[in-house]
């Protein structure tokens, strides 16, 4: 129960930071997308199911502060998650070049998407001045911010399961 409050909390750090202190920054006019990063770093390291809920409770935050049709970024945050979780099998404990590779990959499809559904589909077909102007920058700085706050996410996430094991071995628990 404690993993679950803590996952959220930061969740919810996320979704504020991403949506107040770095949208406010005025040198590209993109922010990282740190709700992507958290969850693949959640999904990687734990697998579908904590990927799905986490990207789901992600999404839901994006919609709620500025999403235009609600439960769209629910959605496509949901199957990252769960796009992310098949890599947990092939999880390392140190290794960033596969959340860093997952975040980048997924941040580029879900720009796409996002671009498809509410541009390209009603008529505006710049997707160049898009591509260069967003999908991009915004790629790059969420690779970027992968590579710290990914080792952030696996220290709270090593402490976590930590503390679940020790739990676990209690005398007034049982399995």
């Amino acid at each position: 129960m404690i993993r679950k409050i803590i996952i959220f909390i930061l969740i919810v750090a996320c979704c504020i930071l991403q949506t107040t202190v770095f949208a406010l920054q005025s040198v590209t006019s993109v922010s990282p997308n740190l709700m992507i990063i958290i969850t693949i770093s959640i999904a990687f390291m734990q697998g579908k199911k904590e990927g799905i809920l986490t990207g789901l409770i992600s999404g839901l935050l994006i919609d709620f502060t500025y999403g235009t049709v609600f439960g769209f970024y629910g959605l496509l945050y949901m199957l990252v998650g769960y796009a992310s979780g098949f890599f947990c099998q092939v999880y390392f404990d140190n290794d960033v070049k596969m959340p860093l590779i997952l975040a980048t990959v997924s941040d580029v499809l879900c720009n796409f998407i996002v671009y498809v559904v509410f541009f390209l589909l009603r008529g505006r077909l710049a997707f160049a001045r898009f591509l260069t102007g967003i999908i991009i920058p915004e790629a790059v700085y969420t690779a970027l911010m992968t590579l710290i706050l990914y080792r952030l996410f696996y220290v709270i996430n090593h402490a976590l399961v930590n503390n679940q094991k020790k739990g676990r071995q209690s005398l007034w628990i049982k399995d």
